[in-house]
């Protein structure tokens, strides 16, 4: 169940919304099998945006081709994908884990990049799975380098299958307006989660085993983390319309202030 439907404009229309998806689909060592699971994802996420009125460009960020602040120009909004594992070096540790896989560097900084910009600009900031956890990396927090097998998360070593489990969402945080329901069944693939939160983060909704499952930013900029994958085939298309929608009209608001 989720709260009221909001409209927007077709996607071919001059005032549509322009919205940058960022995502490596191609992590390095990454099996066919996560590549294409990677990749179905993402044209979830930009089917979805068109089906909301709004215009998606995706970025493979392990090749940009420009600075992030150049690709955010004429943007309203940044939406950050899943994928593989963040490089522990990002928020100062070392690898302790032999479950890491997938590790490049160069797309975590540039990831990083992109969202400091976006912050830095006000331009919202949706970030899915992996994305999450870079939001906490990027104001200072640091993950888990691995929960372990026997968890509600984890379908697979190479996190390629999903499973479904519950999550509750936090009273008084932006996804509690978004949801009517305050536990939602979510379909999430992953063996890494937030550890420390980063500054000025606040936790918006909690798994039945304490991992937290999504992030916001405490002030007035619209910045969510979900550590579950609303964009999965067998997840609610509700849920994930909704949070589309909410998403979109921060990136309108912000679309509108800068008139």
């Amino acid at each position: 169940m989720t709260k009221a439907t909001l409209s927007y404009p077709e996607p071919d229309d001059v005032g549509a919304l322009q919205i940058l998806v960022a995502g490596s689909l191609m992590p390095p060592g990454a099996s066919d099998t996560l590549k294409t699971a990677l990749t179905c994802l993402a044209d979830n996420v930009l089917s979805e945006l068109a089906a909301c009125g709004a215009n998606g460009s995706f970025l493979e960020t392990s090749c940009p081709g420009n600075k992030a602040a150049a690709l955010l120009d004429g943007k309203q909004g940044l939406l950050v994908l899943g994928g593989a594992d963040a490089d522990p070096s990002c928020y100062g540790q070392m690898a302790t884990s032999d479950t890491i896989y997938g590790l490049n560097v160069e797309v975590d900084k540039f990831e990083l990049d992109l969202m400091a910009s976006a912050q830095a600009h006000g331009i919202p900031v949706l970030g899915i799975c992996r994305g999450m956890q870079l939001m906490n990396v990027l104001r200072g927090g640091d993950l888990v380098q691995d929960i372990g097998s026997d968890t509600i998360h984890v379908g697979n070593d190479e996190n390629s299958v999903m499973v479904s489990h519950l999550v509750q969402i936090a009273d008084g945080s932006r996804l509690s307006s978004i949801y009517a329901d305050k536990q939602i069944s979510v379909q999430s693939a992953h063996h890494q989660a937030v550890n420390r939160v980063g500054n000025r983060l606040t936790i918006a909704a909690q798994a039945g085993d304490g991992l937290v499952e999504a992030l916001e930013n405490a002030g007035d900029h619209w910045m969510v983390g979900v550590q579950w994958h609303p964009e999965a085939p067998n997840a609610s298309k509700q849920d994930f319309r909704s949070l589309i929608e909410h998403f979109l009209l921060a990136a309108g608001d912000r679309a509108r202030s800068r008139h």
